[in-house]
C-alpha cells in the first residue's frame, strides 16, 4: 500500500549532504509507489512555539500563530510517515528542525 511521507528538511545548507540523502531517500520512495512532500524549513517563516495551549482547537490552522507552519500542518494530518531531516550540530537535530517539531504538538493535543 502506498504511503504518503513527509519531509522536513532542517539543514541550513539547500544543497548540502542532508539534501542528497533527501533525494536518494526521496528517490527510493516514489520509485517504490509513495508520495513524498519535502519542506525546507531554513527557507520558511517558522517561529518557535509558545506554549499557548491553543493546540487542537480548529482542526485547520490547530496553533494560534499564523506562519508558514500552516503549510506543514495541513501535509502533516495527511501524511502516513515523517521523516525528520538534519544534520548534527553539537550531537542533536538543528535548531529550525527542533522549532518546526516543537509546533507540531499542535496537530497532537
Amino acid at each position: 500500500m502506498a504511503k504518503k511521507i513527509l519531509v522536513l528538511n532542517g539543514a541550513a545548507r539547500k544543497n548540502g549532504s542532508t539534501a542528497k540523502l533527501i533525494r536518494s531517500f526521496t528517490e527510493g520512495a516514489r520509485s517504490a509507489g509513495h508520495s513524498v512532500k519535502e519542506f525546507y524549513l531554513d527557507g520558511m517563516n517558522i517561529h518557535s512555539c509558545k506554549g499557548c495551549l491553543h493546540a487542537g482547537r480548529d482542526t485547520h490552522s490547530p496553533c494560534s500563530q499564523k506562519d508558514d507552519m500552516d503549510q506543514i500542518y495541513s501535509a502533516f494530518a495527511d501524511c502516513d510517515v515523517v521523516v525528520f531531516a538534519s544534520p548534527l550540530y553539537f550531537w542533536t537535530i538543528t535548531g529550525t528542525l527542533k522549532t518546526a517539531a516543537d509546533r507540531l504538538y499542535a496537530e497532537l493535543e
